[in-house]
């Protein structure tokens, strides 16, 4: 299983929106993609009022590496692209890709 984060640091004027557009048309657009399982949305709380823009990370599940290659060189420009046409010069990005992921349970 590989692990696609992805941060963006989203100016607190359209986080809002963005967190909504993420949830409703991002995140399942991306996870109909062929090889993405899962994807857990994660929001910081808390934060300096006085820093222009919020935390957010999607965290995508991916089931090889090969389905990570085929969205990186197929996929992966036409959604960012997406969310730059819809906020420009809103937010910014980081993307890391963990091609090992091992999970833990409690029993």
């Amino acid at each position: 299983m590989v692990t696609y984060l992805v941060r963006f640091m989203v100016r607190h004027e359209v986080y809002e929106q963005f967190v909504e557009w993420a949830k409703a048309e991002h995140i399942p657009e991306v996870l109909a993609l062929p090889g993405f399982v899962t994807a857990d949305l994660c929001l910081r709380k808390g934060g300096s009022m006085e820093a222009s823009s919020k935390d957010v990370m999607i965290s995508y599940k991916v089931e090889n590496e090969e389905a990570m290659k085929t969205y990186m060189t197929e996929y992966a420009m036409k959604t960012r692209e997406k969310g730059l046409e819809k906020f420009p010069g809103q937010f910014s990005a980081q993307r890391e890709v963990w091609l090992e992921t091992r999970n833990f349970t409690v029993k």
